[in-house]
């Protein structure tokens, strides 16, 4: 049985009596709710297959509420802002796939407990103040040697994802993600970036197959770099740094060619919670983690919804600096004993390896 500890979650604004969990029906007998001093009321829906969360929110929760939805079906996360209202506050938690998905959940539930949300703030503010002026940022990785600079006029925040769940939208959780925008007027980018750990890939329909397939062929990247040449915002090459990451870079390629826009280069992103870790399955909290470090770094590929996915790469083993400077912002220069020493490695261009 998983808890939910609604007391815990403190994402949440102060202010409001009902709680409301939101469940797939199957999942109904796994998950209890834990009383609340904080709330009048808490309450279960469990929610028949192919309902969409805007008719639950409009049937079945009262205006006024906060609201937890945990369900693997894109149908539950999502709903139009007319349907959710300024009332409701809702946070979504994506369950993975597998038996090993409700031990996931309760991994999630945890990290939602132990979220500060001042502290996420507080590490955006920090980021958000060195980059006003800087004029764009660096990527370095010491592994492979790879350098990629993006240029601005002024930073663009495409994304601001952050501790506090804010009323009358539909947020995914965990939080603690913020968004340089990297394909706005104004930037560009270009150079070489090692990507690597676990991956995110979301999709602009429900129940695509697709998108699971894309996760599992990227999830070598969770051991092996991979080297992704960027003109002008547009992935232009691929070398896989170990031969482990020659599966992905082939997925890539493949992914590239049906739809050219998913090599468009449409932001960096920074994750920033320290409640959060990386996870062996599709979920925001690989993004939203900051490890060790003041913040992680992740290359996003391709913009929902105008692309069919979206895929957010980690560079974890690249250090980010302001552009013109030397101190490490976000990525493994900002882990507690600095930046660690490593040897180069050759990357692998065979022909078998997927990526040449």
């Amino acid at each position: 049985m998983i808890v939910v500890r609604p007391e815990s979650y403190r994402q949440f604004p102060a202010g409001r009596h009902q709680f409301v969990l939101v469940l797939e029906k199957a999942l109904a007998d796994s998950f209890q709710i834990e009383s609340a001093q904080r709330y009048e009321k808490c309450a279960t829906v469990a929610v028949e297959p192919g309902r969409p969360l805007a008719d639950v929110l409009r049937s079945e929760v009262p205006e006024g509420s906060d609201v937890l939805v945990i369900a693997g079906t894109d149908a539950l996360l999502t709903a139009p802002t007319v349907e959710i209202g300024p009332g409701r506050t809702v946070a979504a938690l994506r369950m993975g796939t597998g038996p090993l998905a409700l031990d996931q959940t309760r991994s999630l539930l945890e990290a939602l407990e132990r979220t500060d949300p001042d502290e996420v703030e507080r590490r955006a503010a920090k980021l958000t103040a060195a980059l006003e002026t800087a004029g764009g940022v660096q990527i370095e990785d010491p592994l492979t040697g790879s350098v990629a600079k993006l240029t601005t006029t002024h930073p663009n925040w495409t994304r601001s994802d952050l501790g506090v769940f804010k009323p009358g939208s539909v947020q995914l959780a965990p939080t603690g993600r913020l968004r340089l925008g990297a394909d706005t007027t104004g930037t560009a980018f270009s150079g070489q970036v090692a990507v690597k750990g676990w991956p995110v890939v979301r999709s602009r329909t429900d129940g695509d197959a697709r998108r699971h397939e894309l996760y599992e062929q990227l999830t070598g990247l969770s051991h092996y770099p991979l080297v992704l040449t960027v003109e002008d915002g547009e992935v232009t090459d691929l070398k896989a740094a170990a031969t482990g990451s020659g599966t992905a870079a082939a997925a890539l390629e493949s992914l590239f060619a049906e739809h050219p826009d998913h090599s468009m280069v449409s932001g960096i992103e920074f994750g920033l919670s320290t409640a959060s870790q990386p996870l062996p399955f599709n979920t925001e909290a690989n993004s939203a983690s900051a490890g060790k470090a003041q913040a992680s770094v992740h290359l996003v590929l391709g913009s929902l919804p105008q692309t069919p996915y979206q895929l957010t790469l980690a560079c974890s083993t690249s250090t980010v600096t302001a552009a013109g400077s030397t101190e490490p912002l976000a990525g493994t220069g900002t882990e507690a004993g600095g930046e660690r020493p490593r040897r180069r490695m050759n990357r692998v261009t065979a022909a078998n390896c997927g990526c040449h």
